[in-house]
């Protein structure tokens, strides 16, 4: 029950962020003597819409003291499809998460096949990476359009024509489209605090 509470959080989160791109630094104790800065490596399966794992997709955690770095490898995308990839961070205590950031976007190629990475520094807006819950969370944002780029592949709503032509909008997981302007998150994997 837990797992699903922290989930929906996870999802309401980007919902509440794409309605404002603020970020709040964590309020957490920046306390981090004792941690060890041995990197720890965590790999999670990816989730799609149906709430199931995506067969041969993962997503693998890296945390040490200085941050936290995630490699994403997904596949079923849609082709010329763009999609980012966004860092959920939950504190120590249960709750909403603290913050949603960009970790990656691009322009998936005709695999279908997605690797997406990115990383985020202790002191940039996360002060307890070994100890915070972190979920990574796709987000499509339809066929990629030339006048739209930078911001379909760097930005939550980039080529969004949402809510104006009735696609899915809020915190749901959702299938993926080749329609333009067709935003909706897709895929979570969920990777729990070190013990």
């Amino acid at each position: 029950m837990k797992t699903i509470i922290k989930f929906l959080f996870t999802l309401l989160i980007l919902f509440a962020f794409s309605c404002s791109q603020e970020t709040t630094p964590d309020p957490l104790s920046t306390d981090l003597e004792g941690v060890s800065a041995k990197t720890n490596k965590l790999t999670a399966p990816i989730i799609d819409y149906t709430l199931n794992e995506i067969p041969g997709a993962s997503s693998t955690l890296h945390r040490n003291v200085n941050g936290i770095t995630v490699n994403f490898k997904t596949k079923g995308l849609i082709p010329g499809n763009a999609y980012t990839l966004w860092f959920v961070v939950f504190g120590d205590a249960p709750g909403p998460p603290l913050f949603s950031t960009h970790a990656a976007g691009h322009i998936v190629g005709g695999s279908g096949n997605g690797n997406f990475s990115g990383h985020i520094s202790v002191g940039d807006i996360i002060y307890n990476p070994l100890t915070a819950e972190v979920h990574m969370a796709l987000r499509t944002h339809g066929p990629a359009q030339p006048e739209m780029m930078p911001d379909q592949i760097q930005t939550i709503d980039g080529g969004c024509l949402l809510p104006d032509i009735g696609f899915p909008s809020g915190p749901m997981l959702h299938p993926d489209s080749d329609v333009v302007g067709y935003c909706a998150n897709i895929q979570v994997a969920m990777h729990p605090p070190v013990n």
